[in-house]
C-alpha cells in the first residue's frame, strides 16, 4: 500500500513537471529551463517505470500501465530519435 501511494505521488509530480514545461515553453523562457524540467520528467518517469516493473506489480498489467504512461507523457516521440549507440543497437534488435 505504501508503495502504491509513492507511485501515485510520483504521477502527480510528473503532471506538475509537465505543467512547468508547458509554462516555460509558452512564455519563451530560456531553453535551459525547459531542458532542466525535461530531464526531471525523464527521471521521474524512469522511477515510475522501475516501480511498476518490479514485484508485486510486475505483470502484463503493469506493462499496460507503462505503455499508457509513455503514451500520455510522450505522445509525439519522433522516429529516428535514438542516437546513443547502445540504445540504437537495442532498438535495431527489436
Amino acid at each position: 500500500m505504501k508503495r502504491n501511494h509513492h507511485l501515485k505521488e510520483l504521477i502527480e509530480n510528473i503532471k506538475k513537471t509537465d505543467e512547468m514545461i508547458s509554462l516555460h515553453r509558452t512564455n519563451n523562457t530560456l531553453s535551459i529551463m525547459v531542458d532542466q524540467y525535461e530531464a526531471l520528467k525523464a527521471k521521474q518517469i524512469s522511477e515510475l517505470i522501475d516501480g511498476l516493473a518490479m514485484p508485486p506489480y510486475q505483470s502484463i498489467e503493469s506493462i499496460s500501465v507503462i505503455k499508457h504512461i509513455l503514451n500520455k507523457f510522450y505522445p509525439n516521440i519522433p522516429e529516428g530519435l535514438v542516437k546513443q549507440r547502445e540504445l540504437k543497437e537495442l532498438e535495431d534488435t527489436i
